[in-house]
């Protein structure tokens, strides 16, 4: 059965369109089908994450009723597909974000997961997102006002009966001023499924047009979007987190 999962913040600039693009990546990886769409009308970046930022047909011509959800899912060299959205200001006109469950209604059955990455705030689009879901994962930062508006976002989840399932806490620095994942927790309500730390191989990656998954895979950045992924599928995964890179050199020697 599919599951459709909304990954949402409340706020920009948390890291949300880099969470969905790497889980997904992951998920790929380790064999489940997955889709991942960028329901973020407006200021679509899904794209640009994965390097398929222009196609002809993209979600905006599927709200429209000009095209079919397979016309706009295109396959990535690794397997994932990927529904883009359209960057033009045309695109705009005329475009529904209430159509958008029937639209997910459509990939349902195939695939083993779908991932929909919401716009950032709670206006129409994300709001229409998080409905049409079946789960919602949270992406907020360990600081108070990103925190704050990821809880409204829980709020609109649960008034909507969509099940939470759960919150990664992303760009850690390790400052005494962040909040720590059992304040998140008590704060949000919800478990903190992984802590991502705050890392330039992140940006390195989105340079090169590539998930840090498939830029750095032996990464401990990338080791923890691994482990949500395996979570989620319910796989055994146990995860080389070591920051400092000693046992990825080691390992890289031997090979």
């Amino acid at each position: 059965m599919t599951r459709l999962i909304c990954v949402s913040s409340g706020k920009g600039g948390v890291g949300k369109t880099t969470t969905t693009a790497n889980i997904g990546a992951a998920l790929s990886q380790f064999g489940a089908d997955t889709v991942v769409l960028d329901a973020n009308l407006t200021n679509p970046n899904l794209g640009f994450h994965i390097g398929i930022p222009l196609y002809p047909k993209t979600l905006h011509d599927v709200l429209k009723g000009d095209a079919h959800i397979t016309e706009a899912m295109y396959i990535h060299d690794s397997g994932l597909r990927v529904v883009p959205a359209g960057l033009s200001v045309e695109d705009l006109r005329d475009t529904s974000p209430e159509n958008l469950s029937d639209v997910l209604l459509d990939t349902v059955g195939e695939p083993d997961f779908v991932l929909v990455d919401s716009a950032a705030g709670l206006g129409n689009e994300s709001i229409n997102a998080i409905e049409a879901s079946d789960e919602v994962m949270i992406v907020t930062n360990p600081n108070l006002p990103a925190v704050t508006d990821a809880l409204k976002t829980v709020n609109v989840a649960e008034e909507a009966g969509t099940e939470i399932a759960g919150v990664v806490l992303n760009m850690v620095k390790d400052h005494d001023s962040e909040l720590d994942k059992e304040e998140v927790e008590s704060m949000i309500g919800y478990e903190v499924l992984m802590e991502v730390p705050h890392h330039e191989k992140v940006e390195e990656a989105l340079s090169a047009k590539k998930p840090v998954v498939h830029h750095a895979p032996d990464h401990h950045v990338s080791e923890r979007f691994k482990k949500v992924a395996a979570d989620l599928a319910e796989l055994e995964y146990e995860p080389d987190l070591d920051e400092d890179g000693f046992l990825q050199s080691l390992f890289g020697r031997f090979r």
